[in-house]
């Protein structure tokens, strides 16, 4: 009887840390600092592989820089398909940057392409 319940209270343990495991992964929108806007070409197209959307955008400066969609789901709920935008296509993204001033990465609400906004994540709450 007594291996039954330590062999239930393992389960329990095992179930209760796989349960906790995609809270782990998120990480939210804690490592940005600051909303920022940048018009640029799509040098990477978008891609919806991981478990976020991702792309590049080359500025007017020549940075590129890194984009950070929604989960795939609802970046594709937005109407944004990996072939919605062509490859050198102009694009603004609007966001939050990367707090390490020196990544160029940014976290991304919306994505406009000509007159076609998507916003894969809703506006802040003010």
């Amino acid at each position: 009887m007594r291996s039954l319940s330590r062999a239930a209270a393992v389960i329990v343990v095992q179930l209760t840390l796989l349960a906790a495991m995609p809270a782990a992964g998120h990480h939210g929108w804690s490592g940005n600092a600051g909303e920022i806007s940048v018009t640029g070409e799509l040098v990477t197209a978008l891609s919806l592989a991981g478990p976020h959307g991702t792309m590049q955008v080359r500025d007017a400066e020549g940075r590129v820089w890194d984009i950070t969609l929604a989960p795939a789901p609802r970046t594709h709920r937005a109407g944004l398909r990996e072939d919605t935008i062509p490859t050198g296509a102009q694009v603004t993204v609007e966001g939050e940057r990367n707090a390490d001033a020196a990544r160029h990465e940014i976290k991304v609400r919306r994505v406009t392409h000509g007159d076609r906004h998507y916003d894969v994540y809703p506006p802040p709450r003010g």
